[in-house]
């Protein structure tokens, strides 16, 4: 009797042991058991065997444009393994490769959630109930893409399978772009930085420059580098946003360009000074467009020294003889203009020798010469003194002819400007003479 008793208890127990056996985790399955990165494990582990890859077993309702953050979508897990007699399970979750939840769970008809809201699973394993279907609400913008990953067991021991389902984030166009810093007044040939805070949603950033100006780096990010040329002119620094849904509305700021001032106009004033008699002489300019002041130039520099920002400049003459030029250009906070034209003015120093306005009596040409002249005297009587000298008052030449008629003379003169003197004691007058 007894024999028979112990017979019967472990037919009992080896029965219950099969049967716990056949519906291991029938009311759902632990939490960490997708087969994702994140969690490492499936549900081999209790079933048995190695898991095979079944794409397709997760579906939802999901637009192929993406979900739309904060969106709520159903999500269908199928079991198609095959096995009579055996029943279904499954457990899914949304995860990035480091194993966060991504979005929000919601369980449905014959599903439960585990693992603290990270897991659905089903709530009772059945032979017949082979699909789930639960809510998912999509996470916050930026997020990118979400992968679904779900393992698949029937009977146990029995088969396992994994599958995925990847969804994207719908793009819309991105936000309008914001204030853009940098300079409002540019000079042309200068070069400036502009920048526009972060656009929400843009994975390129578009800028365009005024006409004549060049971006020399940045096009593409927040930030760029502006080479305004010579010839740029003003108008709009301009960003948007864009990306594969679109463009984002554009931001403006528009950029003042201002030029280096025109070419000044040629000085006038004095073209012959004799520093015998002129300590200064005044020079003067019309201007020039986009000018603000000027600077003046005088060579060679022992001529002597040009004051003045405006259109009036003085010369303070040294003792100097010979030719001497003037130019003046245009400034402004951009720069300076080109230089104008130079006059030439011819200095000499006649130490006395001057031509006399009152009696000009003396006539020479041709002047400029080689030496060879002809003096005309016949404004003078008796004997006539005459006396060439350089500008510094060097005398050259002196000697004495006959007034009362043209006499022709060879002098033997280095290149320069002379002054000659006839004197016949009662008229005494100059000129200048020039031998090249």
């Amino acid at each position: 009797m007894k024999k028979k008793l112990l017979l019967l208890i472990s037919a009992i127990m080896i029965v219950v042991a099969m049967s716990a056996y056949e519906s291991f985790y029938p009311t759902g399955a632990p939490a960490g058991y997708t087969g994702s990165p994140g969690d490492g494990h499936n549900c081999t582990s209790c079933h048995g065997g190695t898991a095979s890859t079944s794409p397709g077993w997760i579906t939802s309702d999901i637009p192929g444009s993406g979900y739309v953050p904060g969106e709520t979508y159903q999500i269908t897990a199928t079991n198609s393994l095959t096995g009579d007699g055996k029943k279904y399970g499954f457990e899914v979750s949304p995860q990035n490769a480091s194993g966060t939840l991504l979005g929000t769970l919601a369980a449905g008809t014959g599903s439960q959630l585990v693992g603290g809201g990270k897991y659905v699973t089903h709530s009772l394993a059945t032979l017949t109930t082979n699909s789930w279907t639960f809510s998912w609400t999509a996470p916050a913008a930026g997020t990118g893409s979400v992968t679904f990953y779900g393992a698949f067991a029937r009977g146990n021991p029995g088969l396992v399978t994994l599958s995925t389902l990847t969804v994207s984030e719908a793009l819309s166009a991105p936000a309008p772009a914001g204030p853009i810093s940098g300079p409002a007044v540019a000079c042309v040939a200068s070069t400036q930085n502009y920048s526009v805070g972060t656009i929400a949603g843009a994975t390129n950033y578009v800028w365009s420059v005024p006409t004549g100006a060049t971006i020399a780096s940045g096009q593409g990010t927040t930030a760029i580098t502006v080479n305004f040329g010579v010839n740029a002119v003003s108008g709009n620094v301009t960003v948007y946003g864009s990306n594969s849904a679109g463009n984002g509305a554009e931001s403006n700021l528009g950029v003042t360009v201002n030029p280096l001032p025109a070419v000044s106009a040629t000085p006038t004033g004095p073209l012959s000074v004799d520093v015998f008699t002129v300590i200064q002489s005044e020079y003067i300019t019309t201007g020039a467009s986009g000018a603000v002041s000027y600077l003046w130039e005088i060579t060679p520099a022992e001529a002597g020294s040009i004051t003045g920002t405006g259109l009036t400049a003085t010369v303070i003459w040294n003792n100097y003889a010979g030719s001497a030029s003037i130019r003046v250009k245009a400034m402004n906070e951009c720069g300076s203009g080109n230089w104008s034209q130079s006059i030439a003015v011819e200095v000499y120093n006649s130490v006395g020798i001057g031509e006399s306005a009152e009696q000009n009596k003396l006539s020479v040409y041709p002047s400029p010469s080689d030496g060879n002249i002809t003096v005309d005297l016949r404004a003078f009587t008796g004997d006539v003194t005459i006396r060439v000298a350089d500008m510094t008052g060097k005398q050259w030449v002196q000697r004495i002819t006959r007034g009362g008629e043209e006499i022709s003379m060879k002098l033997d003169l280095p290149r320069g400007i002379y002054m000659m003197q006839a004197n016949d004691g009662t008229i005494k007058s100059g000129k200048k003479l020039v031998i090249r």
